[in-house]
């Protein structure tokens, strides 16, 4: 299907989005309706309850992450080591690639040492 958008007016372009997300929910809606068939069949081919079949899942899921799931802590920033005499803006941790204004320091001779706070 091959249209030339550029032709359609406002309106028309307005009309053919609302066809097309009518055209979209209809199709979605029709999956959905499979899925609940394909789901009851197997369900019912195991003698269990479809509800039972989503519930299973969900348990895995939960086990899985309890066993990885980390304590979730908060972090403070860290402290500045270093900082620029030249605009106090530039600073650095210490962690990390060394910033150009470090580097460049550095090239010119400057010691490490020169920045520390």
């Amino acid at each position: 299907m091959n249209m030339n958008l550029d032709e359609l007016s406002i309106e028309e372009l307005e009309k053919l989005i609302k066809q097309a997300e009518a055209a979209l929910d209809k199709k979605r809606k029709a999956e959905l309706k499979n899925a609940q068939a394909v789901l009851e069949k197997m369900a019912k081919e195991l003698g269990v309850e479809p509800e039972q079949l989503l519930k299973a899942n969900e348990k895995k899921k939960t086990r899985g992450k309890k066993a990885t799931k980390k304590k979730a802590g908060v972090r403070r920033p860290a402290k500045v080591k270093y900082r620029d005499p030249n605009n106090s803006s530039n600073t650095w941790t210490g962690r990390g690639k060394r910033p150009l204004w470090l580097q460049d320091a550095l090239a010119k001779g400057a010691k490490l040492e020169d920045f520390a706070v």
